[in-house]
């Protein structure tokens, strides 16, 4: 989701609601900000499972670190740390064996775990997929092509697949749009409050409404739900071993700038394919060609240096990237290392999660493996 300070200011929008004719849902008053307790709170459709990959363990491993909480380096155990802050579920997983886990009291293995905006990395998959597949010619290709709703909208012929996979669209931001995308009943009524305020390519801007659009566009090349695409083309295919969410509106429409609930070990197996360039036991879930632009630094068309295809890119010389979400959600790859890290957050006191850099934390892990 696009920062913890704009859900801050949705807890309070019925301030917004006090003062206007808006439509945004009562619903998002009494819930406030989101929070895992929404996988069950909202309608949602499942993912099934049909097979299971299931990682080695191996946790010889004594990881100690720096949180540089403080102004001096004082090295603890990671289990430490993790007691230390909000997280629900640590995992670190090298040459397919896992390291560390670890899961807060009433947590486990089996247990679901929202994943706010990690889930737009997996909207990206599914778009390189679709590009494989010959239902997208490429990602220049206009939106408009799939969502006649906006045409009429001034900048809106200008918009491809690629600006909205860089949130570069030019789409104006409106608190009461994103409400209404998480807590309302009615996404596609949405497309009629799209404001573009600037030509797409111009600047990048990250919105919740651009992977919204993603989303839609999939669901009507694909003629599946985005549930049942990705289920079909990711979840089967690399043996996810449980159940998955996806949050929908009362129509069935999945929020897929957010909202999907999956286990801290299946998300690792995202991260695993990732990994691989798109390759799961030898065979192909999407290009190598699509992971290659996924993770490749391309600041033209109003783009950034560390955000592509709607991937994190990290430091040059380590070559890592991540996929990010509220509350500092990480699934975090480093190929040199061969290592994937899940860290899965609530929502914890500002000065607490300001004072740690997680990005800091898993370089050091990698930097020990």
């Amino acid at each position: 989701m696009k920062n913890n300070t704009q859900w801050h200011v949705l807890l309070f929008v019925f301030l917004v609601l006090l003062g206007s004719e808006s439509c945004t849902p009562i619903k998002g008053i009494f819930l406030g900000r989101p929070d895992a307790k929404d996988t069950s709170r909202f309608k949602n459709s499942k993912i099934k499972s049909d097979s299971c990959f299931l990682f080695e363990k191996d946790n010889r491993y004594d990881i100690k670190i720096t949180d540089w909480s403080s102004d001096q380096p004082v090295f603890k155990a990671l289990q430490e740390l993790c007691q230390e802050h909000s997280v629900r579920s640590f995992i670190v997983i090298q040459n397919d064996a896992i390291k560390f886990e670890y899961y807060r009291k009433g947590l486990d293995e089996n247990s679901l775990h929202p994943s706010y905006s990690i889930s737009k990395s997996m909207i990206s998959c599914l778009i390189g997929i679709a590009i494989d597949e010959g239902w997208i010619q490429n990602v220049n290709q206009k939106a408009i092509d799939f969502i006649p709703e906006i045409q009429n909208k001034p900048y809106a012929d200008r918009l491809t697949i690629k600006h909205l996979l860089n949130h570069t669209s030019g789409i104006k931001y409106s608190l009461i749009e994103d409400g209404n995308l998480y807590y309302g009943k009615n996404i596609l009524n949405e497309l009629q409050n799209i404001v573009f305020t600037k030509p797409p390519g111009t600047k990048q801007e990250y919105l919740n409404v651009n992977s919204q659009l993603l989303g839609i566009i999939l669901a009507r090349i694909s003629g599946m739900s985005v549930t049942e695409l990705v289920e079909q083309k990711i979840w089967g295919p690399i043996g996810m071993c449980s159940e998955g969410l996806w949050s929908v509106d009362k129509y069935g429409i999945e929020k897929s700038f957010c909202c999907l609930s999956a286990t801290a070990l299946d998300y690792a197996k995202f991260g695993r394919l990732y990994l691989n360039k798109g390759l799961w036991k030898k065979q192909r879930v999407f290009s190598e060609s699509w992971y290659k632009k996924s993770i490749s630094r391309d600041t033209t068309d109003g783009s950034s240096h560390n955000y592509n295809y709607s991937w994190h890119l990290g430091l040059k010389e380590y070559g890592d990237f991540m996929a990010i979400g509220l509350y500092k959600q990480h699934l975090y790859i480093y190929p040199k290392k061969n290592l994937i890290i899940v860290l899965l957050n609530d929502r914890e006191k500002p000065i607490l999660a300001e004072r740690i850099n997680w990005w800091f934390v898993f370089r050091q892990i990698g930097d020990q493996l």
